[in-house]
């Protein structure tokens, strides 16, 4: 595995954890999906998959 498949890993592997992390706040919080913690929790997820998604983009921009 090259490095950049490994960063790939890495960052799927994270958007994984994020994501179930939210799922655990949002069940402490009642699945009040507009309490802060959650919100929050939300943001991050959608930092990483933004992220992940530029990663997707500049790779298939390079193969074109």
């Amino acid at each position: 595995m090259n490095r950049k498949e490994s960063n790939n890993m890495s960052l799927i592997l994270e958007i994984e954890q994020k994501r179930s992390r939210m799922l655990e706040v949002a069940k402490q919080k009642g699945f009040n999906l507009l309490h802060p913690d959650v919100l929050r929790a939300s943001q991050e997820l959608d930092k990483l998959i933004e992220k992940q998604m530029k990663q997707i983009r500049k790779r298939n921009e390079q193969t074109e």
